[in-house]
């Protein structure tokens, strides 16, 4: 009877002991890898503003990236400036992967392209000839 107690409270105190252990080792290992990630944890609201110049440096595109939560695409609010007399020459919403320049007058609009779908016809000449939204938008402007 003793023999039997005592075999019972070694497994219990053990059976308390190791899940003690196994709590105050996940904390150490969370703790530990916190410290080690050198990227800072950024949200997904933020939203980026980046400037870029043409060619000749004449004008100026500011783009401004949203990025909305459960939006594979990015949104772009782009605005073209006149570097010399800061006039607006040219601004828009955008919603695609990237806005850049393609030369010093003219602005490129590269759209999200998702997931593949099966095409209404089997003929590949009707899906080639097809108006879809994957194909890069070149916007003019005009000084």
């Amino acid at each position: 009877m003793l023999l039997r107690k005592t075999t019972i409270l070694f497994f219990l105190g053990l059976t308390i002991f190791s899940f003690a252990q196994c709590k105050t080792f996940e904390n150490k290992a969370l703790v530990k890898q916190d410290k080690q990630s050198p990227h800072p944890i950024t949200k997904m609201g933020n939203d980026t503003i980046v400037s870029k110049l043409n060619g000749d440096k004449s004008m100026e595109l500011q783009i401004k990236k949203i990025i909305k939560p459960g939006d594979p695409a990015f949104h772009f609010e782009y605005i073209v400036y006149n570097t010399g007399t800061k006039n607006i020459v040219k601004e828009g919403y955008f919603r695609g992967t990237n806005v850049e320049w393609n030369d010093n007058t003219s602005l490129k609009l590269i759209p999200y392209v998702g997931m593949e779908q099966k095409p209404a016809s089997d003929n590949p000449e009707d899906a080639l000839l097809s108006n879809t939204q994957t194909k890069i938008t070149i916007i003019k402007l005009n000084n």
